[in-house]
């Protein structure tokens, strides 16, 4: 890593002129130790198995395989390379991974017959993040009949630098240079084990490659394409394969030899692969060397990938894993609640698929700012309507006249950036990209396991905050992530928000900060600093009072401005319709008919039609929510009137839940909108929208609204289901109806919200309804984890959502994204 990144890292955390030469010492020290743990990783979440750098110009790995069992027009269709739900895989996850160093991933795919392993392991040293090895193993999912695969290592240079094979040992190596890594080195080294597929002989006039060996292939590939490799590999092996078929007739060579790659003169290649041919079971493991991380000085040697693979590997991956057991159980302690070994090891699924999922993006993003800036007393917000609304305008009016439409600028999206972002993802296969709404949830869990990644993750997305607070709710950010996007859900408005959950991230890094010992006993604030060590880094921000606060500093003026931009572009009328309120109301931006995908909750039925005049109960609590975590922050910092100024914002704000959105009719809180008489009116839809203010912790236990709350949450005619709850009221005429996808199925993050309020707030602290809440908490938690580990092992995946009626899996899977919360659940930490 470059030396200027250093300070660009120093000054991102909240670096300042006049810290003293020690204390900058001392922070660029923790900083280049942090940057270095995580500088390579598994960072390509769309792939199967990927690698690639936290930086822009990067090198970039990935592994495809097929199998070579027959000769037909599906084998290249059927080339694992990124993660699809049409693969039909009968399951795929990240068994362990704790982030940083070590990940264990099993893979069964029935097509191709074949179960395959990948292990990572990274180890530190010298200037460029160290190195790291790949072991890829598999054998046969029927046992009794063997199967014949092709494996596919690819390297890619995404950026500057130097890439060429050299042939002169027994087994090719790939050499390269570039800025960002010095030289480096990648090499491959076969098992003891295995070996080629059995092939007949062929005439002496067959002119085929030595499949027994690693084959190579190498391209230049424009750099906009560089990501392709799979549609290159396929083109490839397609006229490869025509060549031979139509050449070697008598007899027709084995489908090996058909789909082996041939060799081509590229000089200057950017991408390079390496195939193995191989029969189950098989073994060989892919290492990557640094030269700077080597205590010679002379030129990379395949002696030099001793260390990193064959029975060394073994050994290090052994003491990986136990390493992770003993951690888990350390911060979990399942197994001292009594869980079984199958359900610790499905726990340890959900986080290490979690932490497999992080992704490094960069690249340009669409955004259209015609709207940014327009006065809101004359709301008018862009809309991509669906087919259910092409009679409507692409704009929602509020009511406006018709010469008020006229009025409205066109829409102009524009690329913007680039910009980069580390991040988790919500689903490896459907959604491998950043989203606001889910991010914060998944910090929720990676937080409790590496308080520091947490931290690095949510620096990387405040960091995206705009100088007007804005922050895009999808980062789709380059060809390759957009790509998995629909073309008219790429373009980001300013204009619009999406649930803040990152605010989750930083109360909790606020809750663990107070309870944390501010100093180790037998580290020293310079150790904690500059130590590589896994268990060091992963908590500097909290043994590290110094880090702590220029962490805080660093973040806390962005989470202020978007504060205030929620409250300037998403503000409520309070006042029309007969509402005398002097509080405050929000109103999502971006509604149409039957959908607010601004809020996250999209489908959730609102009013009947948009209307200008509605107030949203959910927006209200999350600003709400905020407000308690930046009166949190300031309060920590020391800035006591900003902390005034918090405490005064969350006083009304409080207070207008209650006045406006409290329906005592259907003793429920409630959106509101304007009804044909010009009158303010509450729109009942019982489900996750009246449970905002308990889910945020908002209600004190004496709350008299809790009752009414509770009895909803119990009731088998609304929202209680033998599988969790459910996200609309059984009971409602939209109940299942249309999408359905917030109209009744059960989703495991506002479930977590309901657990964590009732174990904080409620089944603990004395009050009028603590054993109603204890006996929901113990029911509806057995619930839950039952229900999600039962059909994990029905189907061999976490799921999106689980319907309401049966509990089944449902949308996309693998969803390991906030459905691996049931983590936290088992371990009842909130």
């Amino acid at each position: 890593m470059r030396p200027w990144n250093l300070l660009v890292i120093l000054l991102a955390f909240g670096g300042h002129p006049k810290v003293s030469s020690a204390s900058a010492e001392h922070l660029v020290q923790a900083h280049a130790a942090a940057n270095q743990s995580l500088f390579w990783g598994s960072y390509r979440p769309n792939l199967y198995f990927g690698t690639r750098t936290r930086s822009a110009e990067t090198l970039m790995t990935g592994l495809m395989w097929f199998g070579v069992n027959e000769v037909s027009g599906e084998t290249l269709k059927n080339i694992r390379h990124t993660c699809e739900q049409g693969d039909d895989l009968s399951g795929y996850a990240w068994q362990k991974h704790d982030g940083r160093s070590y990940g264990s991933q099993e893979i069964a795919d029935n097509l191709n017959r074949v179960g395959i392993r990948n292990e990572y392991f990274k180890s530190p040293g010298g200037d460029h993040g160290g190195d790291w090895s790949v072991r890829v193993s598999g054998e046969a999912l029927d046992a009794n009949h063997q199967t014949d695969v092709s494996l596919v290592f690819y390297v890619t240079l995404d950026g500057n630098g130097e890439l060429s094979v050299d042939r002169s040992g027994p087994e090719p190596i790939l050499r390269g240079n570039s800025k960002e890594l010095g030289d480096f080195m990648v090499t491959i080294v076969d098992g003891a084990h295995t070996k080629a597929p059995a092939t007949p002989p062929y005439p002496d006039t067959y002119d085929l490659p030595d499949i027994s060996k690693t084959l190579v292939t190498k391209y230049r590939m424009p750099q906009e394409h560089i990501w392709k490799s799979k549609e290159l590999l396929q083109q490839h092996l397609l006229e490869v394969a025509q060549r031979r078929i139509n050449t070697y007739t008598s007899p027709y060579p084995h489908p090996a030899h058909i789909f082996a790659v041939e060799d081509n003169p590229e000089e200057k290649p950017n991408l390079v692969m390496f195939q193995k041919m191989v029969s189950t079971p098989f073994q060989f493991d892919v290492v990557f060397l640094s030269g700077s991380a080597r205590s010679h000085d002379e030129s990379l040697v395949a002696s030099d990938a001793a260390e990193l693979s064959g029975a060394a590997l073994d050994k290090r991956l052994d003491a990986a894993a136990a390493q992770f057991d003993n951690r888990f159980e350390e911060t979990f302690h399942l197994q001292a609640k009594g869980y079984s070994e199958d359900r610790i090891s499905f726990a340890q699924s959900l986080l290490g698929n979690m932490l497999g999922g992080l992704g490094y993006f960069h690249g340009t993003s669409i955004v259209d700012r015609a709207l940014e800036g327009m006065d809101e007393t004359e709301p008018v917000d862009f809309i991509e309507d669906g087919p259910e609304e092409e009679e409507d305008s692409d704009y929602f009016d509020g009511g406006q006249s018709k010469s008020k439409a006229a009025e409205r600028p066109a829409p102009a999206p524009k690329l913007e950036g680039p910009t980069s972002l580390f991040t988790a993802v919500p689903s490896r296969p459907f959604f491998p990209r950043g989203f606001l709404w889910d991010e914060g949830f998944h910090q929720l869990l990676i937080g409790a396991w590496d308080n520091d990644l947490s931290l690095d993750i949510l620096s990387h997305w405040t960091s995206l905050i705009d100088k007007k607070g804005w922050v895009g709710r999808e980062q789709i950010l380059g060809d390759e992530a957009r790509s998995k996007v629909p073309q008219e859900f790429q373009t980001q408005y300013p204009h619009f928000a999406n649930p803040p959950t990152l605010i989750m991230g930083f109360m909790k890094y606020m809750e663990r900060l107070s309870s944390a010992d501010q100093a180790l006993a037998s580290l020293s604030s310079e150790t904690i600093g500059s130590s590589s060590e896994i268990n060091v880094l992963r908590n500097r921000h909290l043994h590290d009072k110094e880090l702590a606060g220029k962490f805080l500093n660093s973040v806390y003026p962005k989470l202020k401005l978007q504060y205030e931009w929620f409250r300037e572009t998403q503000w409520g009328d309070v006042t029309t319709g007969g509402r005398r309120s002097s509080g405050e109301g929000y109103r999502w931006r971006g509604r149409k008919e039957t959908h607010t995908l601004t809020s996250g909750l999209d489908d959730y039925p609102r009013g009947p039609s948009p209307h200008a005049g509605e107030l949203h109960v959910d927006l209200l609590s999350w600003v709400t929510f905020y407000a308690k975590t930046l009166k949190t922050i300031a309060t920590e910092l020391g800035e006591t009137k900003d902390a005034k100024m918090f405490s005064d914002d969350l006083e009304v704000q409080l207070a207008s839940l209650e006045e406006l959105h409290w329906d005592p009719k259907s003793s429920s809180f409630t959106d509101l909108t304007i009804d044909e008489r010009g009158i303010s009116v509450h729109v009942v839809h019982k489900g996750y929208m009246s449970l905002f203010p308990l889910l945020l912790g908002l209600l004190p236990a004496d709350s008299p609204r809790l009752k009414p709350i509770l009895d909803l949450i119990e009731d088998p005619n609304h929202l209680w289901t033998p599988y969790g709850i459910a996200s609309l009221s059984q009971d409602d005429p939209y109940f299942g109806t249309g999408e359905n996808y917030w109209r009744g199925p059960i989703w495991v993050n506002i479930n977590y919200l309901i657990l964590s309020s009732l174990h904080k707030s409620y089944a603990h602290v004395a009050g009028p309804c603590q054993q109603q809440a204890q006996r929901i908490y113990t029911n509806l938690r057995t619930n839950v984890v039952e229900n999600v580990f039962k059909e994990y092992q029905r189907t061999g995946y976490v799921w999106e959502q689980y319907g309401a009626e049966d509990g089944q899996g449902k949308r996309s899977h693998p969803f390991t994204g906030w459905t691996a919360l049931i983590t936290l659940i088992m371990a009842e930490q909130y």
